[in-house]
């Protein structure tokens, strides 16, 4: 095991964690390194550097946690074909000098979180997880991420989507829900395609019943969600309905702040 894994599952040892899922599991499981001390920072990418500082040790653990619970609802073959090799919980995160709560870095195949910002809503944290996550499988399906005319086309007749999630992060009330407007979760979800449907599946993840009962008066969003089924089960056999049927019975008994 890397050496930060290693040190990052020492968070997870006591009494705190004993109920969650075992980092050491989860690592070993999907092949990933969890980075929670000491991380490097900035990384070059060819659109801008990612910054961040080390988090506080126990916002660290109780967010590497929440992480572990969250990621064992994923298929290993689902990670392993989005690409993600490499978490890194830390704090203060931003990307091209723009504060984020999480960051997809195709270029190393690193997700970065940040353990800090949003964790007085435990909900937004989990969703903010599978989200970015989502990015990398949105991205490696068909080598795209800003185009999709497919699910373009499960708009009303006429939408256009905004100027993208980076225009839109210095607003706290993107991300909450949007009942009137058709065929958008929240309005975070119309500032582009790629936005969109990595709500879309941040929902189902996490709140599926509120997606459910959201789908049977918006007939746009019912039309997302069962694409999303479909793009996820077309990506790799291990995302079927299995894995939706897995997300339906998660226990969320939320782990400590």
């Amino acid at each position: 095991m890397p050496r930060r894994a290693a040190l990052a599952l020492l968070l997870l040892a006591g009494p705190a964690a004993a109920a969650d899922p075992d980092l050491a599991a989860v690592a070993k499981t999907y092949s990933l390194e969890v980075v929670t001390r000491a991380p490097t920072f900035p990384v070059r990418t060819a659109h801008g550097a990612i910054d961040g500082a080390e988090a506080d040790p126990a916002d660290a653990a109780t967010y590497a946690a929440v992480f572990a619970q969250e990621c064992t609802l994923y298929p290993p073959g689902l990670v392993k074909k989005a690409g993600v090799r490499r978490v890194v919980v830390c704090k203060g995160l931003s990307f091209a000098g723009q504060p984020r709560t999480g960051v997809p870095d195709f270029e190393h195949d690193t997700l970065y979180l940040d353990a800090a910002r949003g964790r007085h809503d435990d909900r937004y944290v989990r969703k903010v997880i599978h989200h970015e996550f989502f990015h990398f499988v949105d991205l490696r399906d068909d080598g795209r991420l800003y185009a999709d005319e497919r699910w373009a086309g499960l708009n009303r007749p006429g939408f256009k989507y905004g100027p993208g999630g980076a225009k839109l992060q210095d607003d706290p009330t993107v991300t909450t829900t949007g009942k009137d407007v058709p065929g958008f979760l929240n309005r975070y979800a119309a500032a582009g395609v790629e936005e969109d449907k990595a709500e879309v599946f941040a929902h189902l993840v996490v709140e599926p019943g509120a997606v459910a009962a959201r789908a049977a008066a918006d007939p746009y969003v019912r039309q997302k969600a069962e694409r999303m089924r479909e793009l996820l089960a077309g990506f790799t056999r291990a995302a079927g309905a299995e894995f939706w049927a897995a997300v339906e019975k998660a226990d969320r008994h939320g782990p400590p702040r």
